[in-house]
């Protein structure tokens, strides 16, 4: 056997291997009673959920305008769980990416409450169909761009339902989102068919972060941003970490990586918040 054959041969089998120790990804939906419609979600399975039970779980939040597919098709989510799992540096993991609708927020909004759907309906879905903990201590939520703001908005209001956040280059603007967001275009901060400033102030961090202060349990957080970013995030991001640091300042890190606000600078920094979000919930179960 010559050496290019055996080359081949080795290139087949890493291959095979490599197949073989792949996760699934499938499609779901449910009926949400809250939102009157149907809630679509992708759900990554690691290999060998089939032999396993109560996995770990992390919420993968979508940015405004994506979908339940956004993470797979631009946020190689299947690809980064897959090779860090094989390769150990976290455990096998159940991700779920969810949508409640292309511009909710994540919050009770002045049209969809998706806050709720979220909490309420979502959760206990997952809970109930697929095997993954229940426990505080084995579920984390992650997000992009409004999914940070939603990811930061579940974990600060609700802290005792999630052990870490990924909180990626979050749409977060305080006091107010510049006219070029897209928030300033949801019908779900909109009143009489314009962007109410109240509305948004109500729903924005800052409003929840002194009854989190003021509760006993933290959210370890993993906040990140493009330093290009043209919607000015890594000031947001930074103005953020500043302000949890002096609420749990062994509990929040903050990365500021090359890129605009953008699918490449999201993946960048994703791997380590995968990292920190297991290591913590580990810690802390």
């Amino acid at each position: 056997m010559n050496k290019r054959t055996l080359l081949g041969l080795a290139a087949a089998s890493i291959l095979a291997t490599s197949a073989a120790r792949a996760g699934e990804l499938i499609q779901d939906e449910f009926g949400s009673a809250v939102l009157g419609r149907k809630v679509a979600l992708n759900v990554y399975l690691p290999d060998g959920y089939a032999q396993g039970a109560n996995y770990p779980v992390i919420y993968l939040l979508h940015g405004a305008g994506g979908n339940e597919t956004e993470w797979a098709a631009n946020g190689g989510v299947v690809q980064t769980l897959d090779g860090m799992i094989r390769r150990g540096e976290i455990r096998p993991t159940v991700a779920v990416m969810p949508t409640t609708g292309g511009g909710t927020w994540w919050v009770d909004g002045a049209v969809d409450k998706a806050e709720t759907a979220f909490m309420r309906e979502l959760l206990p879905h997952v809970e109930r169909k697929y095997k993954v903990s229940g426990a505080r201590g084995a579920r984390a939520i992650g997000g992009q761009s409004m999914g940070g703001y939603g990811a930061l908005h579940m974990a600060l209001k609700f802290p005792d339902k999630f052990c870490g956040a990924a909180i990626l280059s979050p749409a977060i603007y305080d006091p107010l989102p510049p006219s070029t967001s897209a928030s300033r275009l949801t019908a779900q901060f909109q009143r009489n068919g314009k962007f109410d400033e109240a509305l948004w102030k109500s729903l924005n961090y800052p409003t929840l972060l002194p009854a989190y202060q003021r509760g006993a349990v933290r959210v370890p957080m993993w906040i990140a941003s493009g330093d290009h970013d043209h919607l000015g995030i890594a000031v947001e991001s930074a103005n953020l970490y500043w302000k949890l640091f002096q609420v749990q300042p062994k509990q929040v890190e903050l990365r500021i990586t090359d890129g605009d606000h953008e699918w490449p600078a999201f993946n960048a920094t994703f791997p380590d918040a995968l990292r920190y979000i297991d290591a913590n919930c580990v810690r802390n179960r």
